[in-house]
């Protein structure tokens, strides 16, 4: 019995009931990513001390590092191995348009989990909240019929193996940040606005 398949039709079909809930997921399952976008700019620009400051733009810095290296790992996956999205071969309901690449794994879930795990891992104030909000994008992503429950699940696990190595490897990143926050440094000399006031 094919119960990826069959938790597919269970969640997929909780849709078309109440278009108000279809329609929150389905912003959910398009925007979701850009909250985390929005979530690591607040955190860029966050801090009460230069230390607090300092200390949050390098956990924002992991965080999108662990998004790269994850989403970087889920486009090699779907390269090496290509499965067709539900839609192709079941009778889902879509509510979003679609889209033509690999359903394994979930860049959404991917992304996600990634930027999230970073955050909780670095015990930065509202991770935990990330973490939950990804697993509500993950499970949009079934619930719209554009993934199988196990490429989220797919997604969801290279995101948190992704956050694993960039904790284990942050000194690697120690000049690469050095180099970052030196040419924000000049960005905010040369323009004012990006500067952000800092007491010791």
């Amino acid at each position: 019995m094919n119960y990826d398949l069959m938790l597919l039709m269970a969640i997929n079909n909780l849709s078309g009931h109440f278009i108000w809930f279809d329609k929150l997921i389905m912003y959910i399952s398009e925007y979701g990513p850009v909250i985390f976008g929005l979530y690591l700019v607040a955190l860029w620009f966050s801090g009460a001390t230069k230390m607090e400051l300092e200390s949050n733009r390098k956990k924002a810095l992991y965080a999108f590092t662990t998004a790269l290296i994850g989403l970087g790992i889920s486009q090699m996956i779907g390269f090496a191995w290509f499965r067709n999205r539900p839609y192709v071969n079941h009778p889902v309901q879509l509510l979003l348009p679609a889209n033509p690449d690999a359903s394994f794994p979930s860049d959404h879930a991917t992304g996600s989990f990634s930027i999230a795990s970073s955050l909780v891992r670095s015990n930065v104030f509202g991770g935990k909240l990330m973490l939950g909000f990804g697993t509500l994008v993950a499970l949009s992503r079934i619930y719209v019929g554009i993934h199988y429950p196990t490429d989220v699940i797919g997604g969801m696990l290279i995101g948190i193996i992704s956050s694993w190595l960039v904790e284990c490897y942050k000194d690697v990143l120690d000049k690469p940040i050095a180099v970052i926050f030196s040419i924000w440094t000049s960005l905010e000399k040369a323009i004012p606005v990006l500067a952000v006031e800092k007491r010791a």
